[in-house]
């Protein structure tokens, strides 16, 4: 890890907040990082931050479970499994196929500048079947994901808390079970 990453994360695991409120920060930021809203992550968990009095800083850590390097499985993956799981259910929504979907979306290139009209248009009627897929399946990913990472900041806060405290306390004798002893 680099330095100032080093750096950042120490400065979250000082602040005199509880771990309780810090873990809640950063599940509310992972939520929102699955959020189908990509490109106003910041607007929406700065907005969510101020109104449930979340700390900003965690929060926005919390949005960067969704980066270049993620991407592909924090929206692909849900959207995928939505699809698979509403066929089974009987919806008639085309298999999500790489190769079919990149050969849409190059043909509509192909034909069309993405910033000409007829491009979006084409492209929300081509893409339109996966909507709903795409919006519930990263919006129940982001349910999923926010509670594993509430829980493993909160234990993971703890311990660290408990273990630096540990290490500045003068050492006190112990007993052979390794149980301290007052």
């Amino acid at each position: 890890m680099t330095g100032k990453f080093k750096e950042g994360i120490r400065h979250i695991l000082h602040l005199d907040e509880t771990p309780h409120d810090l873990a809640r920060s950063f599940a509310v930021g992972v939520f929102v990082a699955f959020s189908p809203f990509l490109g106003i992550h910041w607007i929406i968990i700065l907005t969510l931050a101020w109104l449930f009095r979340l700390n900003k800083v965690v929060a926005l850590t919390g949005t960067f479970v969704n980066n270049p390097w993620t991407i592909a499985f924090v929206y692909i993956v849900p959207t995928w499994l939505t699809v698979s799981a509403m066929r089974n259910m009987g919806f008639d929504i085309p298999p999500m196929n790489y190769s079919h979907i990149t050969a849409q979306f190059l043909g509509r290139t192909a034909r069309h500048e993405v910033w000409e009209i007829a491009f979006w248009r084409g492209f929300i009627r081509e893409f339109k079947p996966y909507a709903y897929a795409f919006g519930f399946g990263t919006t129940a990913a982001g349910v999923v994901a926010s509670v594993i990472s509430y829980f493993a900041a909160y234990f993971g806060i703890k311990y660290y808390r408990k273990r630096k405290e540990g290490l500045a306390a003068p050492d006190k004798p112990h007993s052979r079970a390794g149980l301290k002893i007052d």
